[in-house]
């Protein structure tokens, strides 16, 4: 009996160790019933790693440098310059001379002299003509009716008679006679004054010019520019080199080796409680 609750006791401890998942399908996979497993995690470690570094340093170096500089040499050069020189031309000149002349010529001329002359006319004449015209006029075919109207004497009683006219007005169409104005043409005979032209012929002058082409030549004297040269001294610049002597400070490298950390990730094994304690 003893036994049997010790077997019962190793049961259920094994199943508190291992979890209930374990017992209901058999050992895990990953941590064979124990519920611990290894699994791999990333770690940040610093390691030392050697590396090259260029430094450098100063030094003092003596060269020697070709400096441009630039000095007067007088020489001779050509210089070129324009200058005013007198020259004598003639002028041609064409010129048109116009002479005042004249010369005896017929003329003809035209009068005129005063006469009479029979002519025809028509001349226009208004008359008044008697036309017949239909037009629409307005009648009155009104007729009188008899009302009763009140008076004074009989107290405001309507006890008198009184005729009143009731116009009807009707629109009739009638002739009428109306003078209108005609104008007639007729022709007449009558004598008016004309003045009758007669040629005649006279000498008179006639003014013509006489024109004559003729060349003058006139000197005059102007003033032409002309390129001349003379040899001139001039300072004329030029460049030459000397040598100079310059201390300059220069950097020169080199490499130096030294050690520095360095952050490196790696992967360890951690031990960690299995998934299927959760369950």
């Amino acid at each position: 009996m003893s036994s049997f609750r010790m077997q019962i006791g190793g049961v259920f401890l094994s199943i508190l160790l291992t979890g209930p998942a374990a017992w209901a399908g058999g050992l895990c996979s990953h941590c064979g019933g124990t519920g611990h497993c290894e699994k791999m995690v990333p770690v940040t470690v610093t390691k030392m790693k050697m590396v090259e570094e260029t430094c450098y340093r100063e030094e003092q170096q003596v060269k020697t440098v070709l400096v441009p500089k630039v000095i007067q040499v007088e020489q001779l050069v050509p210089y070129e310059y324009t200058a005013w020189v007198r020259v004598k031309k003639e002028d041609p000149q064409e010129l048109e001379i116009k002479t005042p002349k004249f010369r005896w010529v017929d003329q003809k001329y035209t009068i005129t002299v005063p006469g009479k002359d029979t002519v025809t006319k028509t001349r226009k004449r208004t008359e008044m003509v008697p036309t017949t015209e239909i037009c629409t006029v307005t009648e009155d075919h009104g007729y009188y009716e008899t009302k009763m109207v009140a008076t004074k004497t009989c107290g405001g009683c309507l006890c008198t008679e009184k005729k009143v006219w009731c116009p009807c007005p009707v629109e009739v169409l009638k002739e009428k006679t109306v003078m209108k104005p005609v104008t007639i043409e007729e022709p007449y005979t009558c004598e008016v004054d004309i003045c009758v032209p007669i040629e005649k012929t006279r000498r008179v002058k006639e003014y013509f010019t006489k024109v004559e082409k003729k060349t003058v030549k006139n000197p005059y004297t102007t003033l032409e520019p002309r390129k001349r040269t003379k040899m001139v001294t001039a300072f004329v610049p030029e460049t030459v080199h000397e040598e100079k002597t310059e201390i300059c400070t220069v950097k020169v490298p080199y490499t130096v080796v030294r050690e520095v950390p360095v952050q490196v990730t790696c992967m360890v094994p951690e031990q960690q409680a299995c998934s299927c304690q959760s369950n």
